[in-house]
């Protein structure tokens, strides 16, 4: 599956905590490897905690890529928080929009 950059408008920033996997952006835009490996590591190595007791949250779009996370992680988290997450995307006109721009990407 490609996944491109922002599902909204087809914009140039990343969206939906994926990791990008299409020329050019595909290098820098791995926001997924970021948010459930990178980013645990650096706050790990930084600061004072226990990473077995770690949660994920967002917001939005955001809410979106913690469920996921949490979902293909089962175990890694010890909560996941959503608000108003984008959890259905398909029944709804941003969505709509999004998966229509998607399906037309080469």
């Amino acid at each position: 599956q490609k996944t491109g950059i922002n599902a909204e408008y087809g914009g140039s920033g990343a969206g939906f905590y994926v990791n990008a996997t299409e020329e050019p952006w595909k290098t820098n835009y791995r926001m997924y490897s970021y948010v459930t490996g990178e980013l645990p590591k650096l706050i790990q190595s930084n600061f004072n905690v226990n990473i077995s007791k770690s949660a994920i949250s967002g917001h939005s779009m955001g809410g979106h890529g913690a469920l996921i996370a949490a979902l293909k992680n089962p175990g890694k988290y010890k909560c996941v928080s959503v608000y108003a997450p984008i959890a259905n995307p398909s029944e709804c006109p941003w969505g709509v929009k999004a998966f229509y721009w998607f399906s037309r990407r080469k």
